[in-house]
């Protein structure tokens, strides 16, 4: 693992979407099949709906079964038992974190039973209360599992995840935030959708549209739909 060149490319992107991508690469080069990252608003928790997530090498069923609506949902991960932490830890370590043993023996036998075995999950601190988590999963052998390469790679997530810091200060300065359906629709009008295009692909109505459209440019302080998807992609409430 050539780790001190890995961190002179993470210095050198200067997009979010950038910066997500070779780091999911770096995971995928050194043998881990999945790569996750959330960071929620300062002070909130992991289920947050502004929650900031991205990840690689699962479904999205997969990703909201087994983290959110399992590990996070019920109380297995949160920020303030895994930031606590204050090193790398093992998914298979997740049990010391929770009360409820039973109910997570279940969940691992679910997770295992789809592939999702072990990783490495690695609590991140950023300026301003921006705290989150990393993850690199299903090693393709054990020896990615040993302590010295989760130490290493404690350093390459925490250096991406202050990188994401200053190329996206303003991420959660929004008074309001964007919901998840406005969202959504910002980023179909970002790759060129009509209102009556996004109104037939979301399946609501134009004036549904015409409506979350207006609230999202009350939130991001702009008067139309270029300004409201240009300042979207900035501060990476979206991607195209």
């Amino acid at each position: 693992m050539d780790l001190e060149q890995a961190l002179v490319r993470l210095g050198k992107c200067t997009k979010p979407s950038e910066l997500w991508a070779y780091a999911a690469r770096f995971g995928d080069h050194l043998g881990f099949r999945t790569s996750i990252y959330a960071c929620p608003p300062p002070h909130k928790k992991p289920s947050h709906p502004d929650t900031l997530i991205r990840f690689r090498g699962m479904s999205a069923i997969e990703f909201q079964r087994f983290a959110f609506q399992g590990l996070i949902d019920q109380g297995h991960l949160t920020n303030a038992n895994s930031i606590a932490m204050g090193k790398p830890f093992q998914w298979i370590e997740l049990a010391n974190l929770t009360s409820n043993k039973a109910k997570f023996a279940d969940l691992k036998q679910e997770a295992n039973q789809q592939g999702i075995d072990n990783g490495w999950i690695f609590p991140l601190y950023g300026p301003q209360g921006r705290v989150g988590l990393g993850s690199f999963g299903k090693p393709k052998h054990e020896g990615l599992m040993e302590a010295g390469i989760g130490q290493k790679l404690q350093i390459f997530a925490q250096t991406a995840h202050l990188r994401l810091c200053q190329l996206t200060p303003d991420l959660f300065k929004i008074e309001k935030p964007l919901s998840r359906r406005e969202m959504q629709i910002l980023a179909w009008a970002a790759v060129g959708k009509s209102n009556l295009e996004i109104a037939t692909i979301l399946n609501i109505s134009g004036n549904s549209i015409d409506s979350y459209m207006r609230r999202a440019f009350t939130k991001l302080n702009v008067h139309n739909r270029t300004s409201a998807a240009v300042k979207a992609i900035s501060i990476d409430l979206i991607r195209t």
